[in-house]
């Protein structure tokens, strides 16, 4: 069974570049909304192995991929994020940016961009009713 982990920081710690909404939402909301699910789905999946009933087991593992997933990735979120420490990256890390995207600002620019790409969970939509983000 996969347990919550708890928030290493109050929910203002991210603040002003995180907001506590959506810290809160992420984490009281969509991650343990992932965890129920996972667990959900880990007990669907033991019963048909009970039963000997896979009829169901491709929607089941791709539920527990995607559920599981949810809840790893919220949790190294989690503990990767943190109040506010300086904005440029050590020089170790600035030397691989550029060697990598020719700039830090570049590197800076990708991610951004690429973030805004990223696919909703259906998840986020199922908890926030129609309230869109």
């Amino acid at each position: 069974m996969l347990k919550m982990i708890e928030l290493p920081y109050p929910l203002t710690a991210l603040e002003p570049y995180y907001s506590k909404e959506t810290l809160d939402l992420h984490y009281h909301i969509l991650y343990k909304g992932y965890v129920d699910n996972t667990n959900n789905t880990e007990e669907k999946l033991r019963i048909a192995r009970e039963k000997r009933d896979f009829s169901n087991i491709k929607c089941l593992e791709k539920d527990l991929s995607f559920y599981g997933s949810g809840a790893i990735l919220h949790e190294l979120f989690f503990e990767n994020m943190g109040p506010a420490i300086p904005t440029e990256p050590d020089i170790e890390l600035m030397k691989q940016m550029i060697k990598d995207f020719g700039s830090y600002e570049i590197c800076k620019e990708q991610f951004t961009e690429a973030s805004k790409t990223v696919e909703a969970s259906r998840l986020v939509f199922a908890s926030m009713g129609s309230k869109m983000v």
